[in-house]
């Protein structure tokens, strides 16, 4: 089935959640990074995490959700906008042992450190948060950002397997929040359910995420919207990076122009790239 999230909320309006499926869109991914497991895992949480994030944005808002960690992964951002997501991470050959768990060891390749949250809603300025890092799992990272940088009560769980030739064969997550007036009822109903998840991947198998945003909700009339389908997007683009290259200034571009093979530079989010041949770098220098 199409990666997509379905939206929900209970008839009292006192609970949300999002249930997201997004499997080809850490396939992608992990092909376009050719990341190794642990990697594919960690920038497959944290792609989900964007996505039911901005499941609420208008056109042409956008989050930013960076983690720089002290581990082997390195740094890893996503750029997450309505119905599309695109990230990278800075070491996509980082490898761990398995955890005590026998699972992909994603806090220990993402370490101590810190997440940076920038939200551009089309005003002024964008809005800009940061927390500490409370295990390196991404789900608890980013229930800690939203409890107590946007003060909402929330759990979120995230899941990606991989298999061992790095195959991503399920992905997605979920996100329930408290809406004001939420009753302690509500609340301990939509606890109890999130605590029984033992693996997202699992549940991610039996249900469809209509089903599962039905279940998290189930009890409290819960009312369900249109799928949102979500897939893996760049807006990278050769207008773009010669945008990019003019920014430079006269004396980068005259010092790139005196290499007769040219050069090429390669997107960080997608991998795609441009090459520019030496008469394309004199025809941007003599039209500035």
């Amino acid at each position: 089935m199409q990666d997509h999230i379905v939206k929900a909320v209970t008839a009292a309006g006192t609970l949300r959640a999002a249930a997201a499926l997004t499997t080809s869109v850490v396939q992608e991914a992990r092909d376009r990074h050719d990341l190794y497991p642990v990697p594919t895992a960690a920038l497959g949480r944290l792609l989900t995490g964007g996505l039911l994030l901005a499941a609420d944005f208008k056109e042409n808002e956008r989050i930013n959700l960076r983690i720089d960690g002290d581990g082997p992964l390195g740094h890893m951002l996503v750029d997450a906008g309505y119905g599309e997501a695109r990230g990278y991470v800075s070491n996509p050959e980082a490898h761990l042992p398995l955890s005590s768990q026998g699972k992909l060891d994603v806090g220990g390749a993402v370490g101590k450190g810190i997440l940076y949250v920038v939200k551009d809603m089309g005003l002024k300025e964008p809005w800009q948060s940061s927390v500490d890092l409370i295990s390196g799992e991404i789900a608890e990272d980013l229930t800690y950002y939203l409890t107590h940088s946007e003060q909402i009560p929330s759990a979120m769980a995230l899941g990606v397997l991989v298999n061992p030739g790095a195959q991503v064969e399920i992905a997605g997550g979920l996100l329930v929040q408290v809406l004001p007036g939420c009753p302690e009822e509500h609340l301990a109903k939509a606890e109890a359910k999130v605590a029984r998840i033992s693996s997202v991947t699992q549940l991610l198998k039996e249900m469809q995420p209509k089903a599962l945003v039905e279940w998290l909700l189930e009890g409290l009339e819960p009312v369900t919207f249109a799928p949102i389908p979500v897939r893996y997007s760049c807006k990278c683009s050769r207008d773009g990076m010669v945008r990019a290259l003019i920014s430079l200034g006269r004396n980068d571009l005259e010092e790139l122009a005196g290499d007769p093979d040219g050069f090429e530079i390669v997107c960080r989010f997608c991998n795609e790239k441009y090459t520019f041949r030496q008469e394309e770098i004199k025809d941007i220098i003599a039209n500035l």
